[in-house]
Formats: C-alpha cells, structure tokens, sequence
C-alpha cells in the first residue's frame, strides 16, 4: 500500500485512556519508515543510472579523442588525398561533437531531474515531520487538557471524616 503525505495528514489514531494507542502509533511509523525506505531505494537505483551514464559519457568522449588521433595519424600517412580525408575528419568531428553533446545535455537533464526528485523528497520529509510536531503537541496539550479536568479525589481523612458526621 503506498503511502502518500494526504494519508499522514489525514490519518486519526483512536483515542485510549491516556492519549493515542502506542501499538497504533508504532505500526503506523512502520508504514511511514517502509515508504521513506522505498523512496531511498529509488533514489539510489537513480543515483546508480546517472553514475552509469557518467560513465558512458566518458567512454564517448574518450572515443572521440582516440577518433581525433586516428584522422591525425591518418592525414599525416596520405598526403596524397588530405583534402578527402580533411572532409570527412571535419563530418566526423561534428557527428562525434553533437552526439558528445547531446549525451552530455541528456546527463545534465538526468542530473537535474534527480535534483528536483531529490528536493522534493526533502519538501516531503520536511512537510511530514512538521505534521508529526504538530501531532505530538496536540496530543501533549490533550493529555495536559485531561489531566486539568480530572476532578480532585479527596484525601481518606477528609473521606472519614465526613463520613462519621453522616
């Protein structure tokens, strides 16, 4: 069962003698603790992907230079034809170029989008233990609220006392 920030909000705990029933309160911290633990599983399989694609990037940029090296050694070899192999050295740089640069803006959007996940479970995390404050001093001030209103039993003297004059 997934468990949402709505779910937290709204979720009433039944009343015992004194306050809410800490069996209650314990499973459902459980639930709380097993959603936190599967967004943090999610985050780190995310981390996991952009790493890979980091590495990934790296591999095609060092491509690009053993590519640049390899039309380098080959211009050098065939002066014969340098303006056909000038050509293609300069289709193949860009190709490699824009696709480099492509990987990198698709990383970078990963990155970002990992950021903002990574931000908004922060703005989650925050928001839950602020209603769980919130909770534990309404629960506080109820249990305070109760223990005003509990009515004075009179001490066993004054309770003799009285009733002898009966």
């Amino acid at each position: 069962m997934s468990l949402s920030p709505l779910d937290i909000s709204k979720h009433e705990f039944s009343r015992a003698l004194r306050g809410c029933d800490p069996a209650e309160v314990q499973a459902f911290l459980e639930r709380v603790s097993d959603e936190v633990s599967a967004l943090q599983t999610q985050l780190n399989t995310l981390s996991e992907q952009n790493r890979a694609y980091a590495a990934k990037l790296s591999a095609y940029q060092d491509m690009e230079k053993s590519l640049r090296d390899s039309l380098v050694a080959t211009q050098e070899s065939q002066k014969l034809v340098h303006e056909q192999l000038e050509t293609e050295k300069q289709q193949i740089l860009r190709e490699a170029q824009l696709e480099a640069e492509q990987m990198k803006l698709d990383v970078q959007r990963q990155v970002s989008g990992l950021y903002e996940e990574l931000r908004s479970l922060k703005l989650h995390r925050d928001a839950y233990v602020k209603r769980l404050r919130f909770l534990l001093r309404a629960q506080t001030e109820l249990i305070d609220l109760i223990e005003q209103e509990s009515p004075d039993l009179p001490d066993e003297r004054t309770q003799n006392a009285t009733d002898r004059d009966a």
